[in-house]
């Protein structure tokens, strides 16, 4: 298998699933890593997990776990993806932790981490990280209007090599664009690269094919924009199953602004405190509503006395879309936010993921697969993700009778 990426939540393995499929590879997404005899008619495969949210002990585990199974693979490139904006802290979601327990069970000779995603709106110039806000302006990452007051993982560095070793990876080298454009010699050392647009990416594809492989890549899907470039246009479903079934946990300024911009469903307000000490009420309501065909809205209120860490509520929303999915109610399932996305397709436990079609850029339509035959399609979206009338276009694909 010549490509593997190992993903820290559902968004962004769903983007990279997406970027493969794009390329013309074939491609599926797995909770768990598969044998080589269940992916031997493929290109490429991911292994989605939701470390981004995991405390250390967890991580460390998880990744041991997963490189361990990937050496009958032998991959010549690990791809570690992570968000777009390197969120991370010592204690929760380590990158430097999940890089070190890939290295040390799959021997990369060569180290690669990708500082920018520039179809996303991020860029990384001289090693400091840049990304645009909802706002359509381009702002340093640690003065980013959501990102330097993160919930979970605020980010208060912009300079990654500073980042990188307060994770606990020193040292890392940086091949800023300067470097890439003359030509010069690739650092023998993990390294950190600069890229401002696609002929970047470009020009770092043809410097490291020559590069000593297997080779371990950091970064969100600009990494497999990279290794390979999309051969076909997006494309869409013509129709999804309904009713849809739209749950907003994400904090993020753009998710608020899709939700009050949604039209054409029932909204459900979900009071935080009701997820921390009933959360039958909620499901109950509704459960009710997908029945009658009503397309659902459900969105997590912002009321901070439920005495409930941002892990915890995650948690905590994960069990009741667990509880809706498992029941079949829904025939499209759309989650805004990254952890919870992660808590509760790990929880519902699919055999597999597979790609459907593309709705904007970091978007994707996905397909679940279970062992009793049945498929749902899925769309996960990260928080700062998708236009303001994502929520509408989504309805508006959706018919009401099942499939």
């Amino acid at each position: 298998m010549r490509y593997v990426f190992v993903a820290d939540d559902f968004t962004g393995a769903s983007d990279t699933l997406a970027t493969l499929s794009r390329a013309g590879l074939r491609t599926r997404l797995y909770l768990a890593p598969p044998t080589p005899e269940e992916v031997r008619d493929l290109d490429a495969f991911g292994i989605a997990t939701a470390a981004r949210s995991m405390k250390r002990d967890a991580l460390t585990a998880t990744m041991r776990h997963i490189a361990e199974a990937l050496k009958p693979h032998a991959p010549e490139v690990i791809h570690l993806k992570v968000c777009s904006t390197f969120d991370s802290s010592v204690d929760i979601g380590n990158i430097a932790t999940a890089m070190s327990m890939l290295t040390e069970s799959l021997a990369p000779a060569t180290t690669v981490v990708l500082g920018g995603q520039p179809s996303l709106g991020r860029y990384c110039l001289f090693g400091n990280l840049f990304a645009k806000g909802g706002d359509g302006n381009l702002h340093r990452i640690d003065r980013h209007p959501v990102m330097q007051d993160h919930p979970v993982t605020p980010m208060r560095e912009a300079d990654l090599r500073r980042h990188f070793a307060a994770l606990g990876l020193p040292n890392l080298a940086l091949f800023d664009l300067l470097a890439l454009r003359s030509g010069e010699a690739l650092p023998s050392t993990p390294m950190l690269c600069d890229v401002l647009d696609e002929s970047d990416q470009r020009t770092l594809k043809g410097r490291l094919v020559n590069s000593p492989y297997p080779q371990l890549w950091v970064g969100a899907s600009s990494v497999a924009e990279t290794c390979f470039p999309a051969t076909t246009r997006p494309s869409l479903p013509d129709t999804l199953p309904g009713p849809l079934l739209v749950f907003a946990g994400s904090r993020s300024p753009m998710t608020a602004a899709q939700v009050m911009a949604a039209t054409g469903f029932t909204k459900v307000a979900i009071p935080a405190a009701s997820l921390a000490q009933c959360p039958d009420v909620p499901c109950r309501q509704i459960r009710q509503l997908l029945a009658s065909g009503n397309h659902v809205l459900a969105v997590l209120g912002e009321d901070s006395a439920h005495g409930l860490s941002p892990a915890d509520m995650a948690q905590r929303s994960a069990e009741l879309l667990t509880h809706l999915l498992s029941e079949r109610t829904a025939g499209t399932v759309l989650i805004a936010g990254g952890d919870t996305s992660s808590l509760a397709i790990h929880a519902l436990a699919p055999c597999s993921i597979d790609y459907a079609g593309q709705l904007s850029p970091g978007v994707a339509i996905c397909r679940a697969h279970f062992a009793d035959g049945k498929r749902l399609p899925i769309i996960l979206k990260g928080g700062q993700m998708g236009g303001l009338d994502l929520f509408d276009t989504v309805s508006a694909m959706v018919r009401q009778e099942p499939l």
